[in-house]
């Protein structure tokens, strides 16, 4: 029996085993028990048969489906499924619990699953406020990423990070001794503001055995907790509106992704993350405050992009791409944009300002995919910084992406500052090239050092040519 034949057979025989699981092998219910001076509002002790659908939700695939780029906005590497092999319930412990499970198909694809809560109520109540506590055991590995987490209810009406998100915890497998907690949010200045603590165990790993991480969220801070012990504490400021409002809950085990880095030889799958109960209080005769007013252009990160922004980085006459808008992405290295009258191709380039503060970049999307199978190259000319030796550059369809690097290539100097690349399409290894859904992304221009660089880059006359 071959490696893939082995693996093959290993998943059946633990799906069998986890769907076989009935209520003689679930433990009794939990006794909860309930702070002074709150009441219980919501809960899953995870002692069904299956997954409560009337409380949670799976998001799956990879991002695309939820208007992000492929890898979730995080370049991870995982496809979320809704398959018994990477979530359900089973037994740890005696003890009924939620299962988590990222698998390697052991050639470089991995899956596992994503969980969010469903309103609390028919009139679609989120959490807002109180306390919240989850018991889980987490897995480890390099390249694993576990979290517990909450993010505002009105994404779909604000871009990350002006809804808001509060990490109760993240490990990074390949230190899984410490955790993190953290929230983001827009600053007043329109930048990406990010506030992190972190906690280490004096002995084991998360992995080891269970733990209760929560928080206290009131109107004036959030509190977070490990087994009722204080890790930090966050003072909400006047521009931290977004933690004013509902959120609703995360559950998910990513693989890889700009924070973690990726798994190696030594990581081993499958790698489980177990939630033995989800737990919302509400303090008794607490009444919220009147959520404040969403204000869209004052919560949304850098600016407000006019969607026209990205046809000055494309070639005039090339009109097969059709309509693009540009977007950007990234960790307080998100990059400002505007229309550069320096240009060698019509009367502007695209230009894309980095604050060089962090991980950042931004893409052209297309308003639909395109077929770019008949092309064997990409075209694209830049003015950059003098001290930028490198930059990633990705082309993106639904289901795959790859990313290549400046220093690997030479350009040609084409004049006005411009270096003209080009690029076989082939480079861009396994990228389905009869969907493309983004054709030009550019990230995190680097100096030789590898520091991320500040200035503007210009981008312009993109085309493919066969």
């Amino acid at each position: 029996m071959n490696k893939i034949s082995i693996y093959i057979s290993a998943l059946l025989v633990t799906a069998m085993a986890i769907s076989s699981c009935n209520k003689d092998d679930i433990s009794n219910e939990d006794q909860i028990v309930i702070p002074e001076g709150y009441s219980l509002l919501w809960s899953d002790e995870f002692n069904e048969n299956t997954l409560n659908l009337d409380k949670w939700e799976y998001e799956t695939g990879d991002g695309t489906d939820y208007g992000l780029p492929v890898g979730w906005g995080n370049n991870e590497m995982q496809i979320y499924t809704e398959s018994i092999n990477n979530s359900g319930i089973t037994t740890d412990n005696e003890m009924s619990v939620l299962y988590i499970t990222a698998l390697s198909d052991g050639d470089g694809g991995y899956t596992s699953a994503k969980l969010h809560s469903l309103p609390l109520s028919s009139n679609a109540t989120g959490i807002t406020f109180g306390k919240i506590e989850v018991k889980a055991k987490m897995p480890q590995g390099n390249g694993l990423w576990p979290a517990i987490w909450m993010l505002g209810d009105n994404i779909d009406l604000i871009d990350w990070p002006g809804c808001g998100e509060i990490d109760i915890v993240e490990v990074l497998g390949s230190n899984p001794s410490k955790m993190y907690s953290t929230v983001h949010y827009t600053t007043e200045e329109h930048k990406h503001g990010e506030i992190q603590s972190s906690y280490t165990l004096t002995d084991g790993t998360f992995a080891d055995s269970y733990h209760i991480y929560g928080i206290d969220w009131t109107p004036e801070k959030i509190i977070f907790s490990m087994d009722g012990t204080k890790t930090h504490e966050i003072i909400i400021k006047e521009d931290m509106k977004e933690f004013l409002r509902s959120f609703y809950m995360n559950l998910n085990v990513a693989v890889g992704g700009n924070w973690p880095g990726y798994p190696d030889n030594t990581t081993t799958f499958p790698q489980t993350m177990y939630v033995d109960y989800v737990r919302i209080f509400t303090k008794d005769g607490f009444n919220a405050p009147t959520p404040p007013e969403l204000d869209i252009e004052e919560e949304t990160i850098g600016q407000i992009i006019e969607p026209s922004l990205a046809q000055n980085a494309i070639n005039d006459n090339f009109t097969y791409l059709g309509d693009a808008t540009v977007l950007v992405w990234g960790s307080g290295g998100e990059p400002n944009l505007y229309a550069s009258e320096i240009a060698i191709n019509g009367d502007s380039s695209l230009a894309y300002n980095f604050p060089g503060s962090g991980w950042g970049g931004g893409y052209i999307e297309l308003m639909e995919p395109k077929d770019l199978s008949g092309y064997t190259n990409i075209k694209f000319s830049l003015n950059y910084p003098d001290e930028m030796t490198t930059a990633e550059i990705k082309v993106e369809s639904p289901s795959t992406n790859f990313s290549i690097f400046l220093i690997d290539y030479t350009g040609v100097d084409v004049g006005n500052g411009f270096v003209e690349y080009t690029i076989p399409l082939s480079d861009f290894a396994d990228v389905d090239f009869t969907e493309i859904t983004i054709p030009f992304s550019l990230w995190n221009p680097q100096d030789a050092e590898l520091n991320y660089v500040s200035g503007a880059i210009l981008i312009d006359n993109i085309y493919f040519t066969n």
